[in-house]
């Protein structure tokens, strides 16, 4: 399961090292790695972990919203190992986010991605809300900001609208009718939306929307981290600002981990006086591809970690592992009850004996035998263990 989106992973980062490579040139790439302190990448990555953190309490708010409690560990856990297919084509990593939850606590897949729809939602808005800055102040990707703010609104009015979805739905039951597949999704659709109604709630949106506003502020963070290692200049803003855009434009590109977007636009943007980094290629290249590390790769490494984590409680932990933990160690008792069948059998030989009991009479050799008869064929185990010979004839 774990082998095929590793590959791909080192694939992508293949590729996006090649392409720093032939951008910046080798030899000044090197120097400027050769210069900088490495040692800041580790706080870079107790930032990006703290993202994950503020994040994974997001997530476990909105698995109580929809009636599934999850403790706050093993939502974690989940919440991580989903990272693993995060460079994954098609969104692997919130699909199979679902899957484990339906595995381990048995929450329907339609809820389950109806969280993961909401987590993306809120991401976005987040990223609009620090992002609003830099377009106001800097005029930084303005059509893109105003063109995903206008889907975040569309979309935002077709969950708050109680009948718009669903007269869609309606409308489009005639001609699918003849296909069960789409009437499968067209019911998904439509319970999806009464729960996503749900988490939408003004107060939960809120909430929400600003947890992930403040978790993807401590990774704009770690980035001023990373540009003031290389000798950056600007401000804390200028890099929230830049970190913010190309994230979103990430995000919106669909590709695997916005891989090769993010890049290219966080070094764009990072290039231009404007923002006052006054860095060349190589030295923004490089603070781009830490920045990168200590955020996505490091998921990816840490999602396999949790991932072999949750399987390794799966014999132990609770629920219907512990059942079945249980049951491996409980059939033993119900082994008594076995023998009360057999009662009657030893009943058969006691009637035979009486014609046994010439032969004994005259066969002195079996006389030692005996002990092992009816005589001890009560209440003792040794009596039915006789019996067993007897059969094999």
């Amino acid at each position: 399961m774990i082998g095929k989106p590793l590959w791909t992973a080192a694939v992508l980062l293949g590729l996006v090292l090649i392409g720093a490579a032939l951008f910046a040139d080798v030899d000044r790439l090197g120097e400027a790695t050769t210069a900088f302190p490495l040692v800041m990448v580790l706080p870079a990555i107790g930032l990006a972990f703290g993202n994950y953190l503020v994040r994974a309490v997001r997530f476990r708010r909105y698995l109580s919203a929809i009636g599934a409690p999850v403790p706050y560990g093993e939502a974690l856990q989940i919440f991580i190992a989903g990272f693993v297919f995060t460079v994954s084509p098609g969104k692997m990593g919130e699909v199979f986010k679902a899957w484990l939850l339906k595995e381990r606590r048995g929450v329907s897949l339609t809820d389950a991605a109806t969280v993961v729809v909401a987590e993306r939602f809120t991401d976005v808005l987040g990223l609009l809300c620090i992002a609003a800055i830099g377009v106001a102040r800097f005029g930084a990707y303005r059509l893109l900001f105003l063109v995903v703010l206008g889907l975040t609104i569309v979309f935002l009015a077709g969950v708050a609208h109680p009948r718009a979805l669903p007269a869609l739905v309606a409308a489009l039951r005639g001609p699918l009718q003849r296909w069960p597949s789409a009437e499968r999704g067209l019911d998904a659709i439509q319970r999806g939306h009464g729960a996503m109604r749900r988490l939408c709630r003004p107060a939960l949106l809120l909430e929400a929307t600003s947890l992930a506003a403040v978790a993807w502020l401590l990774e704009c963070f770690a980035f001023r981290l990373l540009l003031d290692g290389a000798g950056a200049g600007g401000g804390f803003g200028e890099a929230v600002i830049v970190y913010a855009m190309a994230t979103l434009f990430g995000a919106v590109s669909m590709l695997p981990g916005g891989v090769g977007s993010t890049e290219a636009v966080m070094v764009a943007l990072g290039l231009q006086a404007a923002f006052g980094f006054g860095l060349g290629a190589a030295k923004m290249t490089l603070v781009t591809l830490l920045i990168r590390f200590a955020t996505l790769w490091f998921a990816v490494a840490l999602g396999v970690v949790a991932l072999v984590g949750l399987r390794r409680k799966r014999s132990g932990g609770p629920g219907p592992w512990a059942a079945v933990s249980r049951s491996t160690t409980e059939p033993s008792e119900p082994e008594p009850s076995e023998p009360e069948p057999s009662e009657p059998e030893p009943s058969e030989p006691e009637q035979s004996e009486p014609a046994r009991s010439e032969p004994e009479q005259s066969e002195p050799a079996r006389s030692e035998p005996e002990p092992y008869g009816p005589e001890q064929s009560g209440p003792e185990q040794s009596g039915p263990e006789q019996s067993e010979p007897g059969r094999r004839p």
